[in-house]
Order: structure tokens, then sequence, then C-alpha cells
């Protein structure tokens, strides 16, 4: 059998590619999402859940650039 091994093939764990370019772009679509919620009063969210965006976001950039 020709089975490939995980060390050989590195991908996203999310979305199954190659590069980490969709893992960035979420990051990016979460950090905007914090920020522009946090901006915008008409949807009432509180500062720990944008920061909890914001900061997941910057993991998922980090661990997309780190691959």
């Amino acid at each position: 059998m020709d089975e490939e091994k995980e060390s050989d093939n590195p991908h996203c764990p999310v979305f199954g590619v190659k590069s980490g370019g969709p893992i960035i772009g979420l990051g990016i679509l979460m950090i905007l999402f914090g920020i522009i919620s946090f901006l915008v009063a008409q949807i009432p969210v509180p500062v720990a859940v944008v920061l909890v965006f914001i900061g997941f976001g910057a993991f998922l950039i980090w661990a997309g650039i780190t691959k």
C-alpha cells in the first residue's frame, strides 16, 4: 500500500489545503468582525467577546503564516 505520511503532506487542518491562505483569511475576517461589532453601537457585544474574536483571529493568522 502506498500511504502518504502526514509529515510528507502538510496541509491546513481546517480547510485541507497545503497553503495557509484560507486560515489566514478566516483570521482576518474574525478580527474584522470583532472590530466592526465593537465600533458599531447597534450591536451590543461585550468587550470580552470582542477580545476573544480578535485574539483567535490573530492566532489563526499566526498559524497560517508559520506553516
